[in-house]
């Protein structure tokens, strides 16, 4: 009965713990997405320029020293174009661009230039 009473007590607490981790992935999603178009703005861009913004995290790339929060942001002007960015110490830091249709090297390094610019949309 004492074991009952102590698995019971252990997996209670195992999912208060999973909730507020989902809880604060959430509210931290929410913040990071605003804090993505702050820094687009700021680079030149405004909201009506893009078309999606997909934010994911790993608590195991944490774990493994990997980029916890991967950003990627699409522009109506270039959908097949992902512009990759992470979350890391308070900031928005570009990280590259990728796509689905194969690009060369100097394409891709034209379209990083272009953002960090703030000519892409011209």
């Amino acid at each position: 009965m004492k074991t009952k009473k102590i698995l019971t007590a252990v997996l209670i607490a195992l999912a208060v713990i999973a909730v507020l981790l989902c809880a604060n992935v959430f509210t931290q999603q929410k913040f990071i997405k605003t804090y993505t178009f702050t820094e687009l703005e700021y680079r030149g861009y405004s909201a009506q320029d893009v078309s999606n913004i997909n934010i994911e995290h790993s608590y195991l790339n944490r774990l493994l020293s990997y980029n916890e929060w991967r950003i990627s942001v699409e522009f109506y002007k270039h959908p097949d174009i992902q512009f990759w960015f992470t979350y890391r110490d308070d900031s928005i830091v570009f990280q590259g661009v990728s796509t689905e249709s194969s690009l060369d090297k100097e394409a891709v390094s034209q379209y990083s230039e272009r953002y960090k610019n703030g000519t892409l949309l011209d």
